[in-house]
């Protein structure tokens, strides 16, 4: 499913390189910003990261053609809330309902912010770490296809992005372009939300080592959402 490691058709930037150990802390210091739309129903996606030989992929799906809503789109497994469930509950059972991947609750190191879906939802993304290559079956009913992505070759894309109306307010939205597949929406914006928050640690990690060293400062850049996060100060 994980092709050669070439870059995608967009324009490029120097490729991040992403650790586990490095995704791991980085989540453990951010707090998701929650988010509340009137008639909006809450749901959860997982962002699935694949800790395998050739270091860390995402793993995407493609919505089936016979869907209702956002058919033969990319997407993340998710879904809506069952009453009484948890996202990180919601999320693994989406999971396995959709490709099969038995995610277990320690798999999960960090939740990203809130992100609304123009169907109707505001959905948590739940990032879960997960040992590669292993079994997936998908359902036929929900998911034409499942493809992984290097990581660091999905952050060496500069996404375009536009700004879109959603109910009574205005969100951008991110493209990114890799290879022949167009990554966009709600997927591509908790894919930005992600970089961004690696990246403000790094840089927030690097600031403060300089600091320490005498030679500079650093700080934090804005999330997808626009918002500020807190400098690293551990």
């Amino acid at each position: 499913m994980a092709g050669a490691r070439a870059r995608g058709g967009g324009p490029t930037r120097p490729a991040g390189v992403y650790t586990p150990a490095l995704v791991k802390a980085a989540l453990a210091h951010h707090a998701p910003d929650p988010l509340a739309i009137e008639g909006f129903r809450n749901a959860a996606v997982l962002v699935p990261l694949l800790d395998g030989p050739a270091g860390l992929e995402l793993l995407l799906t493609v919505r089936a053609s016979t869907l209702r809503s956002h058919a033969g789109q990319i997407a993340l497994p998710g879904g809506r809330l069952e009453p009484g469930e948890s996202f990180v509950e919601a999320a693994i059972r989406e999971t396995a309902e959709e490709v099969g991947l038995e995610v277990q609750p320690q798999a999960v190191v960090g939740e990203l912010s809130d992100h609304p879906s123009p169907a109707g939802y505001v959905a948590r993304p739940i990032v879960a770490m997960l040992a590669w290559p292993q079994p997936v079956s998908v359902d036929p009913g929900e998911v034409a296809e499942v493809f992984t992505v290097p990581l660091s070759e999905l952050r060496a894309v500069v996404p375009r992005s536009e700004l879109r109306e959603l109910k009574d307010f205005k969100r951008r939205i991110f493209f990114y372009q890799w290879r022949e597949r167009n990554i966009w929406g709600f997927t591509g914006n908790v894919i930005k939300d992600l970089f961004d928050v690696l990246d403000d640690y790094e840089a927030d990690r690097t600031g403060a080592d300089r600091i320490r060293a005498g030679v500079g400062s650093g700080g934090s850049r804005r999330g997808a959402d626009g918002r500020r996060r807190d400098p690293f100060t551990d």
